[in-house]
């Protein structure tokens, strides 16, 4: 099976599911909302349904190998509690499986966007990390169990100290190759964000956003990557200035092709706060820094805005002007917005790439107002979007 990554359709909101070629799943994000299970809302996809029907089971019960919350606003976190289970992995029983709970074997977290607690869903966030973490202080033998492990991203925030599990740890510039206990050799993602500076702006939840690159080979021995995408939460122009600085100025193996990227998640819903501060008609014109990230695109990049459909107006998010400083750097056609790039009767589609050895793909689009994801293969590619 190819690899490949899925970002859903969830309005204003983040939720993307790495699938790699031994069926390993990463999810970054979650915006799952009641009124899309089922059929309640039509123009809403069921993104719980495609999720269940996308990732593992073990012993009957659904997991995930890993989930990344970038940050802790409630649309990259919602539904977290009534979806995924919370607690001792043992005693998960046939409640927790009849309610289509899923198994986090492993969780990133940064204790960064935990300063200030903004919904009930970044709090259960926050309480089963510290359960996790707990296990790890106490040395507990079933720490590294699957629904126990947990990687620490970034730099504890002014509120928490963790320099006990320094061992648990994942700095900006390291490139992880171990994911869910289980060591990648065509995978990795390399860490941008969150960095120690920003812990002072830790009461601005986007800003301390995780950002990384997944990195994708086709060959374990190779040196170029068929598959660079970048996933960035709501990280702001800050941010990528202070992630462009500091990426450019180490000059090594880890960092080489580190901003490279085939496909780009426009930060915060195609947020205008990538490219300045805002209000926009205050700051009209794009920080060279935000441009900069951009020009290291590769050939036939894309960006892919997780929004609602973005219309000339004064919404922010999404952004009008945003959108058109993407398009005028890849292109209209490679601008890809998840609320509107396929409708089926109504209903949005995910925005799916099939990792090819010749790059990113889109498979055929499907017939179906609710397509349906499964972990056992995926249909034949179309329309290779080949790199340079």
């Amino acid at each position: 099976m190819n690899a490949k990554i899925k970002y859903y359709p969830t309005g204003n909101g983040d939720m993307s599911l790495i699938t790699l070629e031994d069926n390993t799943t990463i999810l970054v994000d979650c915006n799952i909302r009641e009124g899309s299970k089922g059929d309640k809302d039509k123009t809403m996809y069921d993104v719980k349904e495609d999720l269940l029907n996308s990732i593992q089971k073990r012993n009957s019960n659904p997991y995930v190998d890993v989930f990344v919350l970038t940050h802790g606003d409630e649309d990259h976190c919602r539904g977290f509690e009534n979806n995924f289970y919370q607690g001792d992995p043992k005693k998960y029983g046939e409640k927790n499986r009849k309610d289509g709970e899923i198994i986090i074997d492993e969780l990133w977290f940064s204790p960064m966007i935990a300063e200030e607690s903004s919904n009930d869903d970044e709090d259960i966030v926050q309480t089963e990390a510290e359960r996790r973490l707990k296990l790890h202080k106490d040395k507990d033998p079933n720490r590294n169990e699957p629904g126990n492990r947990i990687y620490i991203i970034g730099y504890d925030g002014a509120n928490k100290d963790y320099k006990d599990l320094d061992h648990l740890r994942q700095t900006p510039g390291t490139v992880v190759t171990n994911i869910n206990n289980k060591e990648q050799n065509k995978f990795s993602i390399f860490i941008h964000a969150p960095f120690k500076v920003q812990i002072e702006d830790a009461n601005n939840k986007n800003t301390p956003s995780i950002v990384f690159q997944a990195r994708f080979k086709n060959h374990a021995v190779d040196t170029e990557y068929i598959c660079l995408a970048m996933f960035g939460g709501d990280s702001d122009h800050e941010s990528w200035e202070v992630i462009l600085e500091k990426t450019e100025r180490k000059k090594n193996h880890q960092t080489q092709k580190a901003l490279d990227w085939d496909l780009f998640l426009a930060p915060h819903h195609c947020s205008w706060s990538f490219f300045n501060e805002t209000p926009q008609d205050e700051h009209p014109d794009p920080k060279e820094n935000s441009l900069k990230v951009l020009d290291y695109k590769r050939k036939n990049a894309i960006v892919i805005a997780s929004s609602k459909e973005i219309i000339d107006d004064d919404d922010n998010p999404p952004h009008y002007e945003a959108k058109e400083e993407y398009i005028k750097k890849v292109g209209k056609d490679k601008f890809l917005n998840t609320d509107t790039d396929d409708v089926n009767d109504k209903t949005p589609q995910p925005i799916e790439f099939i990792i090819t050895a010749k790059g990113p793909s889109r498979p055929p689009k499907t017939t179906n107002s609710n397509s349906i994801g499964s972990a056992g293969g995926t249909g034949a590619a179309s329309t290779v979007i080949k790199h340079g």
